[in-house]
């Protein structure tokens, strides 16, 4: 892709907000050229940005006379600008319908737009999101409302209240200057006033979805603004709380970029599944926005059927056959990483997922497009389950894991992930040593590789006692998610002591892209050492947040659960077993001894069934199988299941319950 220069990118994000009769000043910094500010161009970092509590963009480079020439061929196009008179007719005086909208929208802006892409660099969000709101009313409409969110969200924390599901208390004391905004305010009037942002945040979405529909049936939408929509009303729902309404966006962008891509002619210059196959119209960022969002689909919601994972597991396999053999930067090996992912979800999808027609075979022609392969409300198959509980069903078990093509493809996916670590290795390390933004960064790629790799090596997987042989996978994960939430806080640390009643308080804690929650629910439920699991329980718990569909406190809910679960029914078992080599006793040790399942073995006694007993630390009849939930985020509150057998009668038998947080 030839992405537009900084300094076009910035011009085009801003130009329209700037008043008739004042000059075009191109010589500031970035975020005070977006915040349409006067920038007193102190070097590296001017001290308006710093006196204001926000983030320097630093200084785009003057472009070369080549630069320019080929900025110009390349640029995305955006409607031009009318001419009145000889002057370029400015639409910001007529940009918001309020001082109120204004606020709201200088919310967004400056506070939010960043914050929700945590873990990577959102340089990319930040020009694409501030030019869209310039142009189109309802996207500018539905950023209002999620600066008003923010707003609701600010006083429900300063209550010690939440509103959207979020389980989070804050210490009041610690919100420099909100506390003397408590003093002065009533409770009462603090209820109010988050009911009035709420209220203002629930209207101007609703403003952005009218807008946007009379558009569609105007034919006034392209895709690339429909993408952008798709992506800010994703966001807006997820903070919200309604996630289905969230996924049903995903997959209707999902739709549209699949459809885009077939319809497009690949150039060896846009590797397929890497970037845009036509990044003159939709750029790179989209394309690979769209991409996570597919892994976020697959890893709870997907709905799709085995028809659609059959025709996209080789999506891309042509780009990783080229990947360089050491990356450059983070975003190449994210890019690379998550590619490989999408193709190991498909791979699982076509072993897992239900067929549209059961007698269909892999030769058949595909749907075209895929848009029309979307799924309907009658299909029943799906469920929204984890994609880490989906077995493959005993019925076809033994055709399954006698496939030599399915166990090659496999073999080469894993493969695959190791070319991936080869090239990354060098360069993670060498950023773990650099900024604390460059180690957030480089810790949610090597979260994100183990739980790809935990998701291969089970995709075959028949019982629960084969996942014991993933402890080193779960322990990392476990070690780098500590790593990463601790840098995070040391982060904020920083910049509240920087920036002090300056700093926003304003902090949803939700996150576009997924770092720590799905990772750490699979150690959750599947790793049955219990120092582990535990940590990973606690991890989640002590550090609320949203990853996309993943909800902290729901996650938490449903893994300590489990736990709960699992842990009584060996208590009981080896209580009730006169033969048990193990007391009630011994098997708390087990659960809780800060020894590793290898130092647990060789501290037993040298016999064959001791230590098959002791190395699964669970028997395998009573490991919970299928543990899914089905959650309300609005209302805080969710209905749980598992399957388990019941040590009285020998049978599997479902299990329920509630968690409400």
């Amino acid at each position: 892709m030839a992405p537009l220069s900084k300094q076009n990118a910035c011009d085009s994000a801003i130009a329209v907000n700037y008043r008739i009769r004042h000059p075009k000043v191109k010589t500031g910094c970035i975020t005070c050229r977006i915040r349409r500010v006067k920038c007193d161009e102190t070097k590296p970092k001017c001290m308006r940005c710093c006196k204001y509590g926000t983030e320097c963009g630093g200084y785009p480079p003057t472009p070369s006379k080549n630069s320019i020439r080929n900025s110009k061929q390349n640029r995305i196009l955006i409607p031009k600008l009318q001419s009145i008179e000889g002057h370029t007719w400015l639409p910001a005086l007529n940009l918001f319908g309020s001082e109120a909208e204004k606020q709201y929208f200088n919310v967004f802006s400056n506070q939010i737009a960043a914050a929700i892409f945590p873990y990577f660099n959102c340089e990319s969000w930040i020009r694409i999101i501030n030019q869209a709101c310039t142009t189109n009313s309802s996207i500018r409409h539905a950023a209002i409302a999620i600066g008003a969110l923010g707003k609701t969200y600010e006083i429900a924390r300063l209550c010690k209240k939440v509103g959207t599901g979020e389980r989070v208390v804050l210490d009041v004391q610690r919100l420099s200057g909100s506390e003397i905004r408590l003093q002065s305010t009533s409770s009462d009037d603090l209820d109010k006033q988050a009911n009035v942002h709420h209220r203002q945040a629930l209207e101007q979405y609703d403003k952005a979805i009218r807008i946007m529909r009379n558009d569609l049936e105007n034919g006034d939408q392209d895709i690339r603004t429909s993408l952008i929509i798709c992506m800010i009303i994703n966001c807006f729902e997820h903070i919200h709380g309604n996630h289905r309404s969230a996924a049903i966006q995903a997959q209707a962008g999902l739709a549209m970029v699949h459809e885009f891509q077939s319809q497009a002619q690949h150039d060896d210059s846009f590797p397929q599944g890497y970037s845009s196959p036509c990044p003159n119209k939709i750029e790179d960022f989209l394309v690979q926005s769209f991409g996570r969002l597919e892994i976020q689909s697959m890893s709870v919601f997907d709905p799709r059927p085995q028809e659609v994972h059959i025709k996209l597991k080789n999506e891309g396999k042509e780009t990783i056959n080229k990947m360089p053999k050491k990356f450059q930067n983070l975003e190449q090996s994210r890019n690379y990483l998550e590619l490989i992912t999408r193709r190991i979800m498909h791979f699982n999808g076509t072993i897992h997922v239900p067929r549209v027609n059961p007698t269909a075979t892999s030769s058949m022609p595909y749907p075209s497009p895929v848009l029309n392969m979307l799924p309907q409300s009658g299909n029943r198959n799906h469920n929204p389950i984890p994609w880490i509980e989906l077995k493959i069903p005993l019925a076809n078990a033994q055709k399954i894991l006698s496939s030599e093509t399915l166990n090659k493809e496999k073999e080469e996916l894993v493969k695959e992930l190791d070319m991936w670590s080869h090239a990354s290795n060098e360069l993670l390390q060498f950023s773990m040593n650099r900024c604390p933004q460059d180690a957030i960064s480089a810790l949610a790629l090597q979260i994100a590789a183990l739980k790809t790799r935990i998701t291969i090596l089970s995709s075959l997987f028949l019982n629960e006692s084969a996942y014991d042989t993933l402890y080193p996978e779960f322990s990392q994960i476990v070690q780098f998610a500590d790593q990463l939430v601790n840098l995070q806080k040391t982060q904020e640390s920083m910049n509240r002591n920087l920036y002090g009643p300056k700093f926003s308080t304003i902090n949803m804690n939700f996150s576009f892209d997924l770092a720590i929650i799905p990772a750490l629910y699979i150690v959750m439920i599947k790793c049955r050492y219990g120092p582990t699991r535990h940590k990973a329980l606690n991890l989640l718990r002590e550090n609320p947040r949203r990853e996309g569909v993943w909800d902290s406190a729901a996650s938490s809910g449903l893994g300590a659960w489990v736990i709960e679960l699992e842990e009584e029914a060996a208590r009981q078992i080896l209580m009730k077993s006169s033969t048990s080599p193990f007391s009630a006793k011994d098997h708390d040790l087990a659960l809780s001894s800060e020894m590793t399942p290898l130092e647990l073995l060789q501290s037993t006694d040298n016999n064959d069934d001791n230590l098959h007993n002791f190395s699964s630390k669970f028997p395998e009849e009573i490991r919970i199988r299928g543990a899914q939930m089905r959650f309300d985020l609005l209302e805080r509150r969710a209905s749980l299941e598992c399957t388990q057998i019941d040590i009285n009668t020998g049978k599997f038998i479902r299990k329920k319950g509630t968690f409400s947080w």
